[in-house]
């Protein structure tokens, strides 16, 4: 998350029509899904670095499994996303979607964007009226 975003491409928070928070570093799964569940999120977006025997895998999952446990998970769309993660990772843990080195927060917003209206049936692109 950076208002200035990266390579003249900005991040999330700096569209109008996203409410994006950022909870900051290390922030313990329970407290995201209980927040993710309080104020209704569409998506959670979470960024992890590769860890020795892989346990940036078990919190990731850790982070579904406490989704499903407070019946939020088919509500909101999870994506993950790191320096050394890529996209079949992420599935592979759970996710909708991962995004690895390279990825502009544009796409991250696009995919979002995209998943939460196909979610709701929102035909798009969106006809200008």
């Amino acid at each position: 998350m950076n208002m200035k975003g990266c390579a003249g491409d900005y991040g999330l928070e700096r569209y109008p029509m996203l409410d994006a928070r950022n909870l900051g570093a290390q922030v313990e799964n329970v407290t995201l899904a209980r927040m993710a569940k309080e104020c209704r999120a569409d998506a959670v977006l979470v960024s992890q670095v590769v860890t020795q025997r892989d346990v940036h895998k078990e919190n990731a999952r850790q982070l579904i499994d406490e989704l499903e446990r407070l019946g939020v998970r088919g509500d909101l769309v999870a994506v993950l996303g790191g320096p050394r993660l890529d996209h079949s990772t992420a599935l592979e843990l759970g996710y909708d979607a991962g995004f690895g080195p390279g990825t502009l927060p544009s796409d991250v917003a696009n995919f979002i964007v995209g998943e939460v209206l196909r979610r709701r049936r929102v035909p798009w692109p969106i006809a200008a009226k």
